[in-house]
C-alpha cells in the first residue's frame, strides 16, 4: 500500500491568510493537493491540520476530508513542518505501515495526478529507492520514500526534513526528469500567488512577468514588464521578446543576464510559469556575464 503525508498545519504568516484555503485553478489548494494524490494512485492520504483553536482549522479539515483525506488535528500547532510530518507518520504506523510514503507540502499547486503516477511507477520499478522529480537540474516535490527510510526521520536533528533524508541516502535517490519547472515551486507569499495566477496559459501563449532593475528599469520607465511567449519558450526567446516589447531595452536585453527563480539561467532553459524572472544589467565595475548560468543571484534586488 502507498500512503501520503501532507503537512498542512503552518500559520501562513508570509502569505497573510490561510494559504491552503486559497483557490488555485478553481479549487482550494488543499483540495487540489489531496485530489492529485488520489488521482495518482495513493491509497491513504494523511493531512496534518492546524489545531482546533486556529480559525482556519475547521474549514481546512472539512475540505480535506471531503476530498478524501484522513485528517490529524494536533492539540498544539507543530513548530516546523518536520513536526507535522512526524505526526502523519505516527498515524500511518498505528494501523500497519505502508510500503511507501509520498511526502508533499500542502502549498504545492503544481502537484498533479500524472506527476504522482509517474513517480509511483518509478518507485514500483525500483523498490527500496527514494524517488524525486527534477527539472533542468532542480529537484522538486513530492518525494516518494520506502517506509523503512521515512520512519528514520526522527533520527535527524529536529530542524531537518525529508530532503535531509534524501541527502543521507544519496546513493538511493532516483531522479525522474520532468518538463514542468513548477515542481520546485510552492506558495509562501502574496507575490508567489500573483506570479502563479499571472503566468496563466491563455490562447496557446503564456504571459511572463519580468522584473527590471537599475538601467533596465530606467530605460523602460517601469519596474516590471509583461511578455507573451509560446509555451516551452527559452531564455533566449525571452531575451529577444523583451527587445520587441520595449525597443529601448533591446541593446541591454542582448547582453544582460536573465535570472530564473533567482538563479542566472542558461540560454536554452525552458521557461515554465510561474517562474520568477528578472533582467539583471551589468553592475558597476564588472559585467553581468562574469557569473555563469546556475549561479545564485546573491544580491537580492527584489522586494522581500
Amino acid at each position: 500500500m502507498i500512503a501520503a503525508v501532507v503537512p498542512a498545519a503552518g500559520k501562513s504568516e508570509r502569505m497573510g491568510r490561510p494559504k491552503l484555503l486559497i483557490e488555485v485553478g478553481g479549487q482550494p489548494l488543499i483540495v487540489r493537493v489531496v485530489s492529485a494524490l488520489k488521482e495518482g494512485g495513493v491509497g491513504r492520504i494523511v493531512v496534518v491540520a492546524p489545531p482546533h483553536d486556529a480559525p482556519e482549522s475547521a474549514p481546512l479539515v472539512a475540505l480535506a476530508e471531503k476530498a478524501g483525506g484522513e485528517v490529524v488535528v494536533p492539540a498544539v500547532r507543530p513548530t516546523h513542518m518536520r513536526g507535522s510530518i512526524e505526526l502523519g507518520l505516527d498515524r500511518l504506523a498505528q494501523s500497519g505501515p505502508p510500503d511507501r510514503v509520498v511526502i508533499t507540502p500542502g502549498d504545492f499547486p503544481a502537484l498533479s495526478g500524472s506527476l504522482v503516477k509517474t513517480l509511483l511507477d518509478r518507485a514500483r520499478e525500483r523498490p527500496g529507492r527514494i524517488v524525486m522529480p527534477r527539472c533542468q537540474g532542480r529537484r522538486g516535490h513530492p518525494v516518494v520514500m520506502p517506509w523503512s527510510i521515512a520512519w528514520t526521520l526522527r533520527e535527524l536533528p529536529t530542524h531537518l526534513g525529508p530532503n535531509a533524508l534524501a541527502a543521507r541516502h544519496a546513493d538511493l535517490v532516483d531522479l525522474v526528469e520532468v518538463a514542468d519547472g513548477r515542481v520546485a515551486l510552492d506558495l509562501d507569499t502574496p507575490a508567489d500567488l500573483a506570479h502563479w495566477n499571472d503566468a496563466a496559459i491563455s490562447g496557446g501563449s503564456v504571459i511572463h512577468r519580468v522584473r527590471l532593475f537599475a538601467a533596465a528599469r530606467a530605460l523602460a520607465g517601469a519596474g516590471e514588464i509583461s511578455v507573451e511567449l509560446a509555451p516551452g519558450a527559452t531564455v533566449a526567446d525571452l531575451r529577444r521578446a523583451l527587445g520587441q516589447v520595449e525597443p529601448r531595452l533591446a541593446p541591454l536585453a542582448a547582453v544582460a543576464m536573465i535570472a530564473v527563480d533567482e538563479e542566472y539561467a542558461p540560454e536554452n532553459m525552458s521557461l515554465t510559469p510561474p517562474a520568477r524572472l528578472a533582467l539583471i544589467p551589468p553592475v558597476s565595475g564588472g559585467s553581468s556575464t562574469q557569473k555563469g548560468p546556475g549561479s545564485s543571484v546573491l544580491e537580492r534586488r527584489h522586494d522581500p
